[in-house]
């Protein structure tokens, strides 16, 4: 299961083993048999978007509170589960519950459970929960990629939906190349294939480290475009004029658009499944101006 944590910085480290670090970090552990992989957006608050793509990496995200949170950054991040309307929990670490519950009324933080910085009654709460098993296409959202010797090209990511199998020949989206998968690695041990919900490494053939970046998609079939007619939800604390460039979260994807009436236009073709679309003004004060869903065609 993957668990994004948000907000104060130092809880993943007391839960798990540091892996994978760029400008965001994982560590991974297991407890009763069940992993875990913490996720933590390293670079955040300089880089506001890792906090969205740390949180869209994970199926439950803690907002973890220290006293010393400044009172922006805590604000960010309840606009931000607000605005993806994630499932999670509130870790407090010398904080008391009042102080936190009135900020968090009109928000859809508000029935969040609070839990105290322990980390064996973290896992007990953590493992009671049920990972939702999403079936039919195979989807793998890539988030890292590097190349190893003598195994070639290797993608980092999570099984969205579906499963995924050894010498599967998918495609690469939006690159929209063929790829062959060589092999998977869940946990470094091998495997012949993975399921919804799996953290993995696949040996990828037919891509290079270039193209397997973060927000790809491997599949069999998704939208591949460059506008897309939408339906804009602004968040009400965003009191600046309304931007024309923005940047935008889709998936993992992080690309620059321009807002046109009831349209975003993409700077670079992006791959679309339906997911909400998360729109930042990194440059402003309020950096989080709303989020979009596409608008049905009929």
């Amino acid at each position: 299961m993957n668990i994004s944590i948000i907000g104060s910085k130092g809880l993943a480290k007391q839960l798990g083993k540091k892996g994978t670090s760029s400008d965001i970090t994982l560590y991974n552990t297991s407890f009763q048999g069940r992993y875990f992989t913490f996720i933590e957006p390293e670079k955040y608050p300089e880089k506001v978007q890792t906090l969205f793509q740390a949180m869209s990496m994970s199926q439950f995200t803690i907002l973890y509170l220290t006293a010393d949170l400044p009172k922006n950054i805590l604000g960010e991040c309840i606009i931000a589960v607000d605005t993806l309307k994630k499932k999670g929990a509130i870790v407090l670490d010398v904080m008391e519950k009042d102080e936190i519950k009135p900020i968090l009324q009109e928000t859809s933080l508000r029935d969040f459970p609070i839990l105290e910085n322990n980390p064996t009654k973290i896992f007990e709460f953590l493992s009671e929960i049920e990972q939702e098993n999403i079936q039919g296409k195979p989807k793998v959202v890539i988030d890292h990629s590097f190349l190893v010797k003598s195994v070639g090209n290797v993608a980092l990511g999570t099984v969205a939906s579906g499963e995924i199998k050894k010498y599967d020949k998918l495609t690469l989206f939006p690159a929209k190349k063929e790829v062959m998968i060589k092999s998977i690695q869940i946990h470094d041990k091998d495997y012949d294939k993975a399921s919804c919900g799996d953290r993995l490494g696949v040996s990828v053939k037919g891509a290079e480290v270039e193209e397997l970046k973060r927000g790809s998609v491997i599949s069999d079939r998704m939208d591949c475009l460059k506008e897309l007619s939408v339906s804009i939800t602004k968040n009400k604390f965003f009191k600046d004029d309304i931007p024309n460039e923005v940047m935008c979260i889709i998936g993992l994807q992080y690309v620059r658009a321009e807002m046109k009436e009831n349209k975003l236009l993409f700077e670079s073709e992006i791959a679309y499944d339906g997911e909400k679309i998360i729109i930042l003004t990194p440059e402003k004060k309020m950096r989080v101006f709303g989020v979009a869903a596409a608008l049905s065609e009929t």
